[in-house]
């Protein structure tokens, strides 16, 4: 099997474009923008480290003096939300983190159907406190806490005490 250049390209074209895609399922107008931000952000530090990383490879190929610069420390990453609920979930993320020292860097009011995943940009270290529920006008939110340097996956599935209180009533 003989590899390509352009296979190269499109495989390495698919993983980026992969790695960037954030939630469809947010409806919230200020968490899609906050969310585009961090996720510049993100891309532009990453392509930034590539490229002095070449540069600096270049200039030792050139001039036999190694000199390879420390990568910034990474302060954004994709948090993965999965939903095990066969009902739609309605999930709001809450954090104490700032965003440009003028908004918290929430996410809030998306929208997942059942069984689906859902991609979101957050800060590394931070502690989200996420509420969900299968029932948009629920008087009371399901309740999970999470730190992001710990954690890439959630799984959020409604509890089964909610229910038994619904039969027990």
């Amino acid at each position: 099997m003989k590899i390509t250049s352009r296979s190269i390209s499109l495989f390495i074209s698919l993983i980026i474009l992969s790695s960037c895609v954030t939630s469809a399922y947010i409806t919230d107008q200020e968490s899609i923008e906050r969310q585009k931000e961090m996720r510049k952000y993100r891309t532009g530090v990453n392509f930034a480290d590539v490229g002095l990383l070449v540069a600096s490879s270049a200039g030792a190929i050139f001039t036999g003096i190694d000199i390879y610069p420390n990568p910034q420390p990474q302060s954004f990453k994709k948090l993965v939300l999965i939903s095990e609920s066969k009902d739609t979930l309605f999930i709001n993320m809450v954090t104490d983190w700032l965003w440009k020292d003028s908004a918290f860097c929430d996410v809030r009011e998306i929208v997942m159907p059942p069984l689906q995943s859902a991609k979101v940009i957050v800060p590394m270290g931070a502690a989200y406190n996420i509420f969900f529920r299968t029932d948009y006008n629920a008087p009371d939110d399901e309740k999970v806490e999470i730190n992001t340097s710990e954690i890439t996956r959630v799984k959020l599935k409604p509890g089964k005490l909610k229910s038994e209180e619904k039969i027990n009533n």
